[in-house]
């Protein structure tokens, strides 16, 4: 598995998150871990940054890191606004 680093700032955010989201990160978490590639996160760069990426949680949920070596820093949760046109 890719090493990981959860920041102390995130895991105190992510602590507050009701059990069913701490659960959906978890899992996108060892997914990550295990094949960052993997379809079902929908791994990309984040556009108009520098070295971040973000995969997907659920439909309206992010998470967002990057690539220190071979390590994953998580940074972020974020909701994800869909915008309808």
């Amino acid at each position: 598995m890719t090493p990981l680093r959860v920041p102390k700032p995130l895991k105190k955010s992510l602590r507050k998150k009701p059990p069913a989201m701490q659960a959906a990160i978890a899992a996108c978490i060892v997914q990550l871990r295990a094949d960052h590639r993997h379809p079902g996160l929908h791994t990309h760069k984040v556009r108009g940054t520098k070295g971040v990426w973000e995969c997907y949680v659920d439909q309206k949920n992010r998470l967002t890191f990057f690539w220190d070596g071979p390590m994953i820093v998580l940074e972020n949760h974020c909701p994800h606004k869909v915008v309808e046109r």
